[in-house]
């Protein structure tokens, strides 16, 4: 596990109580840190930057991560205990995924609905894990550490929709089963000139590789890893199901979720960059 840190991060959370954890923690701070002395955990050099940036060169310089099945790479603000980290790793290793993340949970700060716990399913084989809370499998991360070359702002966006592509779409899964949750608003720049500068890098990148986000959930499976025999139908009825609270909040939720999944074209249009109006939870 893998983390780009600063002053407020809540990385203490994860190593807090529980029982034996199945990972060991590597922290990569963008800004100085307060003494990690009694934390159980690597606490490399300072690497000023952005989180993408910043995971690159730490990926290049420090080969450690080689010796682990799966990578976790988190932003600072996710809150989550280690028996919850411990159990995504094992769920990610059963299932045979390459790309995976832990569902948010529903008091999250979000920017896109699939990412967002699902109360019907342990896991969903998804097109799309956010760049917030990516996981891999090793030999993934060996084969897309190349994409990272491709953000110049540091920022990372566009990505998220470029690495489901590289993988065919297949192993990558959303683990309903296990939330965290996301405790800051998303998507939050410094400036004006930032933020065009970030889109236009994410518009680029889709362009480049011919890829968009997506949304679609392509089936599910138990806490076994096992893939669930569901038919299409059957599959839309319990997505439906599941999300029921965001549709509750923004009923564009669920005309998305059918474009996505039946291909409607009288959906409103998906906001691809950026947080859909309306669409964030607080974490109050």
């Amino acid at each position: 596990m893998l983390s780009r840190v600063g002053g407020s991060s809540l990385h203490r959370q994860w190593l807090e109580g529980g029982e034996a954890r199945n990972w060991d923690l590597y922290l990569s701070p963008y800004q100085p840190i307060e003494s990690q002395a009694d934390v159980d955990c690597v606490v490399g050099e300072v690497v000023t930057g952005p989180k993408w940036s910043g995971v690159r060169e730490v990926l290049h310089s420090w080969d450690g991560w080689r010796e682990y099945d799966h990578v976790w790479l988190p932003d600072d603000d996710v809150s989550a205990g280690p028996d919850a980290i411990s159990a995504m790793f094992d769920a990610a290793g059963a299932a045979g995924l390459d790309l995976f993340a832990p569902a948010l949970d529903q008091r999250s700060y979000f920017a896109h609905y699939s990412t967002m716990q699902n109360s019907s399913f342990y896991g969903r084989f998804v097109g799309f894990v956010e760049i917030m809370i990516p996981g891999f499998s090793r030999p993934a991360l060996e084969r897309l550490l190349p994409t990272l070359d491709l953000t110049d702002t540091g920022w990372g966006w566009g990505l998220d929709s470029v690495w489901p592509k590289l993988l065919g779409y297949e192993g990558v899964g959303i683990i309903d089963g296990i939330t965290v949750h996301h405790t800051r608003p998303v998507g939050v720049m410094r400036d004006a000139d930032l933020s065009r500068r970030v889109l236009e890098e994410s518009d680029r990148l889709l362009e480049q590789y011919d890829c968009a986000q997506v949304h679609t959930t392509f089936g599910a499976f138990g806490p076994d890893g096992k893939p669930l025999d569901l038919a299409p139908e059957r599959l839309l009825v319990e997505l439906v199901k599941g999300a029921q609270y965001l549709f509750e909040e923004d009923p564009r939720v669920l005309l998305w979720l059918l474009e996505f999944q039946r291909g409607m074209s009288h959906a409103p249009p998906y906001p691809v960059a950026g947080t859909p109006e309306g669409g964030t939870r607080s974490s109050a």
